[in-house]
């Protein structure tokens, strides 16, 4: 198998950075996991630091899960590259379904989608992602179950990293753009996903619909 970059953005997640490690060890053998700490405030960076079997990088303060991703791409060793949040709302004991990647079979990206068939009305949450992803798609053409999602593979030569400029959580959609314009085709794979809610550290909020649908608007 060839060897992937895998790419973790956290902040603040010490009381998830036990079980995140846990699932990751399994990859580590073959594959670079690089995770970037983005200002973490509680004991993250302490956890992670103990840890011998991935790279980390530190950001003194907080700059946003675009700018993350961003350093992570740029420092990746290897060209095939994984995205994933670590926040364990996706397990990553499934980052193996996105190492699919093979341009001999014209496997060149591959989206992770949390909804095989969504409710837009069960949540708020729900609602948001059922409008981004039906405006994305309207925009690009395309028939994405989920564009918000952060778990993506690719080849990282088909993303032009000075064209990523996304900050903020409009990351994900900012590079599902992109790679949806380079890419006649993308596949989809389905996730388990359990939604944590805000006591419990979910961190996107109300006004960060508002930079995601500016960012799907400007992709146009």
């Amino acid at each position: 198998m060839s060897s992937y970059s895998i790419i973790i953005p956290i902040h603040n997640e010490e009381a998830n950075i036990p079980a995140l490690l846990k699932g990751l060890e399994f990859y580590a053998k073959n594959h670079e996991i690089l995770i970037i700490d983005d200002g973490s405030q509680d004991d993250s960076y302490e956890l992670l630091s103990k840890c011998s079997f991935i790279q980390i990088v530190r950001f003194e303060q907080n700059s946003g899960k675009g700018v993350a991703i961003r350093k992570g791409l740029e420092m990746a060793a290897y060209k095939q590259i994984i995205i994933l949040d670590g926040d364990m709302e996706l397990d990553p004991a499934e980052i193996n379904k996105l190492m699919v990647l093979d341009k001999e079979l014209g496997i060149v990206c591959v989206f992770g989608s949390r909804y095989e068939n969504i409710k837009p009305f069960t949540s708020f949450w729900d609602f948001g992602n059922f409008f981004f992803t039906g405006l994305f798609n309207m925009i690009h053409g395309s028939d994405h179950s989920d564009a918000l999602c952060c778990a993506k593979a690719f080849f990282r030569d088909d993303l032009n990293l000075e064209n990523i400029s996304a900050i903020g959580f409009d990351i994900d959609v900012e590079l599902a753009g992109h790679l949806t314009k380079n890419l006649s085709e993308i596949q989809t794979v389905y996730l388990s996903y359990k939604r944590r809610s805000k006591k419990e550290g979910k961190k996107l909020n109300f006004k960060d619909g508002w930079s995601i649908m500016k960012r799907i608007l400007k992709s146009r």
